[in-house]
Protein backbone atom coordinates (compact mmCIF):
# COMPACT_ATOMS: atom_id res chain seq x y z
CA UNK A 1 0.00 0.00 0.00
CA UNK A 2 1.48 3.15 -0.77
CA UNK A 3 1.20 6.13 1.16
CA UNK A 4 0.38 9.10 -0.97
CA UNK A 5 3.08 12.36 -0.42
CA UNK A 6 1.87 15.71 0.62
CA UNK A 7 1.61 18.34 -2.19
CA UNK A 8 4.99 20.27 -1.88
CA UNK A 9 2.76 23.73 -1.59
CA UNK A 10 1.75 22.31 1.93
CA UNK A 11 4.68 21.30 3.21
CA UNK A 12 6.32 24.33 4.82
CA UNK A 13 3.11 25.61 5.77
CA UNK A 14 2.23 22.43 7.73
CA UNK A 15 5.90 22.18 9.05
CA UNK A 16 5.80 25.74 10.83
CA UNK A 17 2.22 24.73 12.31
CA UNK A 18 3.46 21.75 13.99
CA UNK A 19 6.44 23.92 15.45
CA UNK A 20 4.19 26.29 16.34
CA UNK A 21 2.33 23.73 18.51
CA UNK A 22 5.02 22.54 19.60
CA UNK A 23 6.25 25.64 20.93
CA UNK A 24 3.09 26.51 22.87
CA UNK A 25 2.42 23.04 24.29
CA UNK A 26 6.46 23.83 25.61
CA UNK A 27 5.35 27.61 26.50
CA UNK A 28 2.50 26.31 28.64
CA UNK A 29 4.55 23.49 30.87
CA UNK A 30 6.82 25.69 31.43
CA UNK A 31 4.43 28.49 32.78
CA UNK A 32 2.35 25.66 34.79
CA UNK A 33 5.54 24.69 35.90
CA UNK A 34 6.55 28.07 37.18
CA UNK A 35 3.07 29.02 38.92
CA UNK A 36 3.55 25.93 41.04
CA UNK A 37 6.73 27.30 42.21
CA UNK A 38 5.32 30.77 43.15
CA UNK A 39 2.43 29.34 44.60
CA UNK A 40 4.56 26.75 46.79
CA UNK A 41 6.86 29.87 47.75
CA UNK A 42 4.05 31.93 48.57
CA UNK A 43 2.14 29.49 50.69
CA UNK A 44 4.26 26.74 51.30
CA UNK A 45 7.73 28.13 52.03
CA UNK A 46 7.48 29.86 55.03
CA UNK A 47 7.02 26.86 56.81
CA UNK A 48 8.59 23.87 54.55
CA UNK A 49 11.79 26.40 53.62
CA UNK A 50 12.40 25.52 50.31
CA UNK A 51 10.69 21.71 50.42
CA UNK A 52 13.71 20.72 53.13
CA UNK A 53 11.70 21.44 55.96
CA UNK A 54 12.71 22.32 59.49
CA UNK A 55 14.23 20.40 62.40
CA UNK A 56 11.80 19.12 64.37
CA UNK A 57 9.12 21.39 63.32
CA UNK A 58 8.27 20.51 59.66
CA UNK A 59 8.65 17.36 57.70
CA UNK A 60 10.73 17.97 54.39
CA UNK A 61 8.57 17.77 51.46
CA UNK A 62 11.02 16.89 48.58
CA UNK A 63 11.89 13.38 47.86
CA UNK A 64 8.79 12.05 49.78
CA UNK A 65 6.00 13.65 48.25
CA UNK A 66 6.69 11.59 44.57
CA UNK A 67 7.03 8.38 46.68
CA UNK A 68 4.10 9.12 48.50
CA UNK A 69 1.87 9.99 45.57
CA UNK A 70 3.10 6.77 43.41
CA UNK A 71 -0.31 5.26 44.27
CA UNK A 72 -3.80 6.00 44.19
CA UNK A 73 -4.22 6.34 47.60
CA UNK A 74 -0.89 8.14 48.36
CA UNK A 75 -2.04 10.60 45.91
CA UNK A 76 -5.87 11.11 47.55
CA UNK A 77 -3.86 11.39 50.90
CA UNK A 78 -1.57 14.29 49.80
CA UNK A 79 -4.95 16.39 48.08
CA UNK A 80 -6.41 15.16 51.67
CA UNK A 81 -3.32 17.34 53.11
CA UNK A 82 -4.00 20.36 51.19
CA UNK A 83 -7.48 20.94 51.39
CA UNK A 84 -7.63 19.36 54.95
CA UNK A 85 -4.92 19.90 56.74
CA UNK A 86 -3.28 17.89 58.50
CA UNK A 87 -2.59 17.44 63.42
CA UNK A 88 -1.06 15.64 65.35
CA UNK A 89 1.89 13.26 65.34
CA UNK A 90 3.48 11.91 62.46
CA UNK A 91 7.32 10.21 61.10
CA UNK A 92 8.62 11.48 58.47
CA UNK A 93 11.84 10.09 57.14
CA UNK A 94 12.51 8.48 60.11
CA UNK A 95 11.73 11.98 62.08
CA UNK A 96 8.58 12.45 64.61
CA UNK A 97 6.72 15.56 64.28
CA UNK A 98 3.50 17.16 66.00
CA UNK A 99 2.42 19.76 64.20
CA UNK A 100 -0.36 21.03 63.12
CA UNK A 101 -0.84 21.89 58.87
CA UNK A 102 -3.85 24.42 58.14
CA UNK A 103 -6.58 23.54 55.17
CA UNK A 104 -5.22 25.21 51.76
CA UNK A 105 -8.54 24.95 50.48
CA UNK A 106 -8.70 29.11 49.57
CA UNK A 107 -6.28 28.18 46.75
CA UNK A 108 -7.73 27.46 43.27
CA UNK A 109 -7.80 23.56 41.83
CA UNK A 110 -5.44 24.68 39.84
CA UNK A 111 -3.59 26.32 41.93
CA UNK A 112 -3.16 23.72 44.22
CA UNK A 113 -2.53 20.91 41.73
CA UNK A 114 0.47 23.03 40.23
CA UNK A 115 1.77 23.17 43.87
CA UNK A 116 1.80 19.60 44.12
CA UNK A 117 3.13 18.98 40.83
CA UNK A 118 6.04 21.07 41.39
CA UNK A 119 7.07 19.82 44.60
CA UNK A 120 6.24 15.69 43.28
CA UNK A 121 8.78 16.93 40.59
CA UNK A 122 11.80 17.89 43.19
CA UNK A 123 14.66 15.85 43.64
CA UNK A 124 15.42 12.53 45.44
CA UNK A 125 12.90 10.57 43.16
CA UNK A 126 14.05 6.85 42.02
CA UNK A 127 14.88 7.58 37.83
CA UNK A 128 12.43 4.69 36.98
CA UNK A 129 9.49 6.11 38.14
CA UNK A 130 7.39 8.79 36.69
CA UNK A 131 7.27 11.60 38.38
CA UNK A 132 3.26 11.95 39.33
CA UNK A 133 0.90 14.97 38.03
CA UNK A 134 -1.87 16.34 39.49
CA UNK A 135 -4.28 17.93 37.71
CA UNK A 136 -7.16 20.35 38.80
CA UNK A 137 -9.76 17.84 38.34
CA UNK A 138 -8.38 15.60 40.64
CA UNK A 139 -8.17 18.58 43.58
CA UNK A 140 -11.99 19.19 42.82
CA UNK A 141 -13.24 15.58 42.95
CA UNK A 142 -11.94 15.88 46.11
CA UNK A 143 -13.18 19.03 47.85
CA UNK A 144 -16.29 17.39 49.26
CA UNK A 145 -16.59 15.81 52.14
CA UNK A 146 -14.56 18.16 53.86
CA UNK A 147 -12.65 16.07 56.73
CA UNK A 148 -10.77 17.29 59.64
CA UNK A 149 -6.85 17.70 59.92
CA UNK A 150 -7.55 14.85 62.43
CA UNK A 151 -9.46 12.48 60.06
CA UNK A 152 -6.53 13.20 57.18
CA UNK A 153 -3.73 12.06 60.01
CA UNK A 154 -5.95 9.07 60.50
CA UNK A 155 -5.77 8.57 56.53
CA UNK A 156 -1.76 8.83 56.75
CA UNK A 157 -1.50 6.04 59.75
CA UNK A 158 -3.74 3.82 57.51
CA UNK A 159 -1.64 4.77 54.16
CA UNK A 160 1.37 3.93 56.79
CA UNK A 161 0.55 0.60 57.72
CA UNK A 162 0.20 -0.53 53.91
CA UNK A 163 2.86 1.43 52.39
CA UNK A 164 5.60 2.78 54.83
CA UNK A 165 6.04 6.02 53.74
CA UNK A 166 8.82 8.07 53.89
Amino acid sequence: MKIPSLDRHLRLPLVLALIMVGVFVINRIAVNRDHGFRDYGEQCGICHHGGRGQVSETPPLFGRIDQIASTPEGKHYIIDVLLNGVSGPITANGEHFDWAMPSFRRLSDEQIAGILTWVAAQGGRNATRNTPVFEAQDIARQRLPMHSAVQVRAEREALDQKYALP
